[in-house]
């Protein structure tokens, strides 16, 4: 039998006036450029048990390509940045899996729409987001496969969003998905 080692992404998501500053940074810095990709994700809630309550996600993300990828995310553990277990699978039929889920009774929540413009410093990947009605976005993350170097690695990653210029009290701790059902039952009359 396999067991899969858990990996945990550890991410610190930064609310931004704008983005160029920080791609001087990231030129300065030698980071890759690696590619611009527009992405929508389509979150959905489960029928047994409400994932808001449980803190768990689980996505649909289409990539401007048309590469589709099943993402489930556990719970939050702690700290200042959104570290969380994580695990994908790249699916290559859309409707059959959205079909799926729509049979099993899971309820689409939210979609989120943004463009993309991602880079590579060292073991970190930045993304600098643009956000369809949220706004302008930068993600500094890492992943790490031992609980134990959690702590370190989001110490690592806000050192880097130092570097990058990108303010603590800019910190975003809510997920998309949070920022977007939020905005939408503010919207609501």
């Amino acid at each position: 039998m396999y067991y899969r080692h858990a990996v945990f992404e550890v991410e610190v998501k930064y609310r931004v006036p704008g983005h160029d500053a920080i791609k001087e940074k990231l030129k300065a810095l030698n980071a890759k450029f690696l590619e611009h990709t527009e992405e929508t994700d389509i979150y959905f809630n489960s029928p047994i048990r409400d994932f808001a309550k449980t803190d768990e996600a689980l996505r649909v993300r289409i990539y401007g390509d048309g590469t589709v990828v099943l993402t489930y995310k556990g719970p939050r553990i702690g700290g200042i940045g959104k570290t969380r277990e994580e695990l994908s699978v790249t699916v290559n039929d859309l409707e059959s899996l959205l079909e799926i889920l729509r049979r099993l009774d899971f309820k689409e929540v939210a979609r989120v729409i943004k463009r993309r413009d991602i880079y590579n410093y060292e073991n970190f990947t930045i993304y600098i987001d643009i956000v369809e009605g949220l706004g302008n976005f930068v993600e500094v993350e890492t992943m790490v496969n031992d609980r134990e170097l959690i702590n370190k690695a989001t110490e690592e990653v806000l050192q880097l969003g130092d570097k990058l210029g990108l303010r603590r009290d800019w910190i975003e701790r809510k997920t998309y998905l949070e920022l977007v059902l939020e905005k939408n039952s503010m919207n609501k009359p």
